[in-house]
């Protein structure tokens, strides 16, 4: 989905450029303003990606090495916790107290 956007940002930043001659000074700087934004979102989106997909690495490391997590004040181990990499969440294993019980990565510390 972000190709087809990425496509049609390229598309309309082509087009613009083609007719950026004709553009008076206030529709150039709008034009500039604009892209600019874009170009800044995109960046702080990337990044905001990458931080999220470290902290996720990191909280996965640490189940698989057997240490203990706090998901929503919940401590999480192997002995009582399953995960499943599709959903990214960590499921309660049968026969536990924490059965049925669903704990997202992205709330772990």
């Amino acid at each position: 989905m972000a190709y087809l956007l990425g496509i049609v940002v390229l598309l309309v930043l082509f087009t613009v450029l083609h007719f950026f001659t004709e553009l008076n000074v206030k529709q150039k700087t709008i034009t500039v303003v604009i892209f600019a934004s874009l170009v800044i979102g995109a960046y702080l989106y990337n990044q905001n990606s990458q931080q999220r997909r470290l902290h996720l690495e990191g909280v996965l490391l640490e189940y698989t090495h057997g240490e203990h997590i706090t998901c929503d004040g919940i401590d999480v181990s192997k002995e009582e916790f399953s995960y499943s990499s599709g959903t990214q969440t960590f499921i309660g294993m049968k026969e536990t107290q924490m059965y049925g019980r669903l704990l997202s990565l992205d709330k772990c510390q």
